[in-house]
């Protein structure tokens, strides 16, 4: 029986940059036509993609990606946003992990989810959401190995593929952050330039 290969073997993790978009929008636009993950009918533009990345980058959100060493391809990202627009909500944000579906079971959702938490931590944040449909067992899966909690299930709110479709909501609590805000709350920023994968 041969032994998994650690995928930090294999792949390197950073933070994203404009370059990668591209990489990015084919693994985004393939799950659009191919999968229920993603309530989008047609594929997005570049355009798209730079709008997102700028917004993230703008109001203190990360976007990591795991780049194959053998070939320089961006081959997954994650990345965190907000969850609601209003200012009460700032504390909580929404994960998000694609993966190259060539690159699928070998360990890359466990890293990036791993990595995300981690981050999270360091941001301050007081909860994570995961919005996943709720077909897609295996991503329910994983997030509930890290703690992740049903928090509820919609039914039939989404509408692809001619069927209506539901949606998992999970939650984390991190418990390292502690609340001490006399008035509006805040996170810390994401160290967009500065980050580097590993470093406490």
């Amino acid at each position: 029986m041969s032994q998994k290969v650690n995928p930090l073997e294999l792949y390197t993790i950073r933070e994203a940059t404009e370059a990668d978009l591209p990489q990015i929008l084919d693994i985004y636009n393939e799950r659009v036509l191919n999968s229920t993950s993603l309530f989008v009918y047609d594929p997005v533009t570049l355009e798209n993609r730079q709008t997102w990345l700028k917004d993230c980058q703008a109001k203190g959100y990360p976007v990591i990606v795991a780049v194959e060493k053998e070939t320089n391809t961006v081959i997954a990202y994650s990345s965190l946003g907000q969850y609601r627009p209003h200012p009460a909500y700032v504390l909580t944000a929404e994960i998000s992990i694609y993966i190259n579906i060539n690159h699928h079971r070998r360990g890359l959702g466990r890293i990036l989810l791993e990595e995300m938490i981690a981050i999270a931590e360091k941001m301050k944040l007081r909860s994570l959401i995961a919005s996943i449909t709720s077909e897609n067992s295996p991503s329910i899966q994983l997030f509930g190995r890290y703690q992740f909690k049903q928090a509820g299930q919609f039914h039939d709110v989404g509408y692809k593929f001619g069927r209506f479709l539901d949606v998992t909501f999970l939650e984390r609590i991190l418990e390292s952050t502690v609340v001490e805000f006399t008035g509006a709350a805040s996170f810390t920023h994401f160290p967009w330039g500065q980050y580097r994968y590993g470093l406490e």
